[in-house]
């Protein structure tokens, strides 16, 4: 038996007032629902009576004992408050202009075409009909392969996409096409997408691509396929709502962008949009208070919530790394850590989002297939912390405490120290992830990555101290920094290049993202042969040897890698540029003598095998013409070792010559002079 017992005491008429408002809303909605305004409930309580009431004097008799109720809320806590109501309503307001326009199919033409008849007709094709308007997917078994070997090579590197939902995605998407259905755009491009960056990968590694595609058909419809995503985006822009997928799209396309053709302008733009995509969709407020209310807490929307955490931190997290990554974005981001509401993705597996029963986080000590994008997240901040602390351009460094330097670089340090073992470069920890890296193989790629982006940014910090070092010794510290992280990231390009011979992986060596990595590393030893004069105890003739290593693994790079040739022309462009090709014909004696060093008997990470069909000058042209055909590949693996006099051959070349004058002149250039040499270093990436 309940009974109500009220007891009244002084309120101000402030809290007279609010209750009045909500007694009368209460009043309100019983006639909307139909109910008596008199009507009491079950329980024999008029709750507008009730909620009339002081809620500091209300009590509760429950089997003769009396409970008093502190607060009124208690009340009410089924339902959302008035305040967080007028909030929605505001905010559904104020966003009616910003509403999509409800998708409308008209306008896509999906054609059904072999990947070889693609291949060979995509010149017409697109003299036909717009790519916006005619798009053309392969049969669903070679969708089927395409997709399948996305996942089983490139998806560990961009893991925002869930196979389960794509492989439902083909099966309604061909569904829909053979029965003469609309279907959505973004489900279109982000097929398109993951067509693409498969296609592509069969070009660097034609022994694991599709059997029913060629080199060259996997070339020429990598090529359409991207070019017809990069069109349905814009398409989709114009006519449909934003969804999740084309977010997702996005991402693989900038992926795809990078390593074809470097941070390019299209690069650049594909990832602007997937950004301002994201926070149309709102992921920027994923676990915002008050969210909780939008959805019902079933397995679907706990998986759905999980991908589009997975999603935004990816974006944002991109964003921070490209940060402190040289080129015209450098020093800013469009991401504001006090502008989210999302918590950090779960280190767990795919599989475990599916199960009934609750997903358990799993330890960070424990792999799955979000350690290395959780790590990623966290160097990615550390970044962000760097571009908030540095100066936007080199000629605020007087700005700078040295002290708040060292202590980002520390955050570089510690984050180094505190991987999980499985992701450590360590021989020790190698070692001992032997057998998770045999159930897991894609953590061995995911382990250099991870430790070549992390060495390259504390390079990046250090940069423009290494430089100064030479006038101002107390910036010794940013040298030995800056030569052990350049250091650190040649070595792990050559363990990985030997640790998986034979092996699909050993064709990331070659790919722009580790080919990036090598240039910043070379940019580092170039300062400091350059303007750093050789230390007590180091020997210089290793110095200028360690150049020419690292150079020459660019070179190594160029005939799987376009943006290695790239790399190269644009460090000797600028070099010219800068004058630093003038010749010096007072050179003293012996001077060019490094020419002939050994040099994979002076430094561990020399690569042993090298192809000798050198080009520094006139080399530009379509970024294709560097892509390996089956043909160089195989020229390239029967290379053999080079020798002493072909290394001394091959340096009488306008490169050893650049560089000659490079190490002549380094010093006397003034810091003005560096700055701008390196700041048009970056703006080429």
């Amino acid at each position: 038996m309940f009974e109500l017992f009220v007891k009244r005491s002084p309120v101000d008429q402030s809290v007279n007032g609010e209750l009045s408002v909500l007694a009368r809303l209460k009043r309100l909605e019983d006639v909307v629902l139909g109910r008596s305004l008199s009507q009491p409930n079950g329980n024999g309580v008029d709750w507008a009576t009730a909620s009339a009431i002081n809620p500091h004097a209300l009590a509760f008799a429950i089997d003769g004992h009396v409970l008093r109720e502190p607060n009124l809320a208690c009340l009410l806590a089924d339902r959302p408050s008035p305040a967080s109501e007028y909030q929605d309503d505001v905010h559904a307001l104020e966003g009616t202009g910003a509403r999509d326009a409800p998708w409308t199919p008209r306008g896509l033409d999906i054609r059904i075409l072999s990947t070889h008849q693609i291949a060979v007709d995509q010149d017409r094709l697109f003299q036909l009909e717009p790519a916006s308007k005619c798009i053309c997917l392969p049969p669903k078994a070679e969708a089927t392969l395409l997709v399948d070997h996305y996942f089983d090579y490139i998806d560990h590197l961009q893991h925002v996409v869930h196979v389960p939902t794509v492989q439902a995605m083909i099966r309604s998407v061909y569904a829909n096409l053979e029965s003469g259905l609309p279907v959505a755009p973004s489900d279109v491009v982000l097929l398109l997408a993951i067509f693409a960056s498969a296609a592509a990968l069969s070009t660097y590694f034609p022994v694991k691509a599709p059997s029913f595609m060629s080199g060259a058909d996997a070339l020429q419809t990598s090529t359409f396929w991207t070019n017809s995503a990069m069109e349905v985006l814009e398409f989709a822009r114009r006519t449909a709502a934003r969804r999740l997928a084309d977010i997702q799209a996005g991402i693989i396309l900038g992926f795809l962008l990078f390593h074809s053709e470097g941070f390019s302008t299209r690069a650049r733009c594909v990832f602007a949009s997937a950004v301002a995509m994201a926070r149309d969709l709102s992921l920027h407020k994923i676990d915002a208070p008050g969210n909780e209310r939008a959805g019902s807490p079933n397995q679907q929307n706990a998986l759905e919530t999980e991908i589009k955490r997975r999603v935004w931190w990816h974006v944002a997290a991109t964003d921070w790394l490209l940060a402190l990554s040289g080129g015209p974005q450098e020093g800013t981001y469009f991401v504001q850590p006090r502008h989210m509401r999302v918590n950090m993705p779960r280190n767990i597996d795919d599989e475990d989002l599916l199960q009934d029963s609750p997903s358990i986080d799993r330890p960070l000590s424990e792999p799955t297939n979000m350690s290395y994008y959780i790590q990623r997240i966290k160097v990615a901040d550390i970044c962000r912390q760097v571009i908030d602390k540095m100066p936007l351009t080199s000629f605020e460094l007087g700005s700078v405490d040295y002290q708040d330097v060292i202590a980002l670089d520390r955050k570089f340090e510690d984050f180094l120290d505190n991987l999980p073992s499985f992701l450590k470069i360590e021989e020790r920890c190698i070692r001992e992830s032997e057998s998770i890296v045999h159930s897991r193989p894609h953590i061995k790629i995911q382990r250099y990555v991870l430790g070549m982006i992390a060495q390259t940014r504390r390079c990046k910090l250090h940069q423009p101290f290494l430089i100064r070092r030479s006038v101002q010794r107390h910036y010794d510290y940013s040298r030995q920094i800056s030569l052990k992280s350049a250091r650190s990231v040649l070595r792990m390009r050559d363990i990985l290049q030997m640790d998986s011979q034979g092996e699909y992986v050993s064709v990331t060596v070659m790919h722009t993202g580790v080919v990036y990595h090598l240039f910043m590393a070379t940019i580092v030893l170039v300062m400091d042969l350059c303007f750093n004069k050789v230390a007590e105890g180091e020997d210089d003739a290793a110095r200028k040897a360690e150049v020419v290593a690292a150079c020459k693994m660019l070179e190594d790079a160029k005939s799987q890698s376009a943006m290695a040739n790239e790399f190269l022309e644009s460090l000797m462009n600028v070099l010219r540029k800068h004058q630093v090709r003038l010749h010096n014909h007072h050179a003293p004696p012996g001077q060019d003598e490094v020419r002939g060093l050994a040099v994979e008997k002076t430094l561990p990470f020399a690569p042993a095998h090298v192809d000798l069909g050198l080009s520094f000058e006139g080399t530009s042209g379509p970024a294709n013409e560097y892509l390996p055909t089956p043909d160089s590949q195989q020229h390239a693996m029967n290379s053999t070792a080079i020798t002493s006099e072909e290394i001394s051959q091959h340096y009488l070349s306008d490169f050893d010559t650049i560089w000659k004058e490079y190490v002549e002149m380094g010093p006397t250039m003034d810091m003005g002079d560096w700055d701008s040499l390196f700041s048009d270093l970056d703006s080429r990436f």
